[in-house]
């Protein structure tokens, strides 16, 4: 693995390779959110064992997307129980505010899991719902490592 996270001989699309190379603060991000991640833990009577799932591809576990819906309850991705639009744009936007592109699409993001995220789920199976959409339209946002 590299210091992005990808294995050496994975080849990355310019598009995919732009958001976290060219970003100054995906290390702080990625550092933010697995922080977050285990102060989430306590919450979701989980262990670290539990956390390692979301290096993965959803559906996740039961204790892994109950600590996956807090970080995102945390970073206003999810408010009231569900997808927020505007949540997931504040979250997104200091990774991709330099590249309008990026940035057009990572709103087309937002609009269409908001369509498409089933609300009427459990919160800890909300998260799953919402990352495999995100994941979906999306996937350079998965945090691997």
């Amino acid at each position: 693995m590299n210091l992005y996270g990808v294995h050496p001989y994975v080849k990355l699309s310019p598009e995919r390779f732009y958001l976290w190379t060219d970003s100054p603060i995906y290390a702080v991000v990625h550092k933010t959110l697995s922080m977050t991640a285990r102060s989430c833990m306590v919450s979701a009577n989980a262990s670290e064992v539990d956390l390692e799932p979301l290096r993965e591809d959803p559906p996740f576990p039961e204790k892994s997307a109950c600590i996956l819906n807090c970080l995102l309850e945390k970073i206003n991705i999810v408010k009231s129980g569900k997808f927020s639009k505007s949540g997931f744009m504040t979250t997104i936007s200091p990774l991709v505010f330099t590249n309008k592109k990026k940035m057009d699409h990572m709103k087309t993001v937002s609009e269409n899991c908001d369509k498409e995220v089933n609300h009427d789920v459990s919160s800890c199976e909300l998260a799953n719902e919402i990352t495999s959409c995100i994941y979906k339209y999306a996937p350079e946002l998965h945090f691997k490592n």
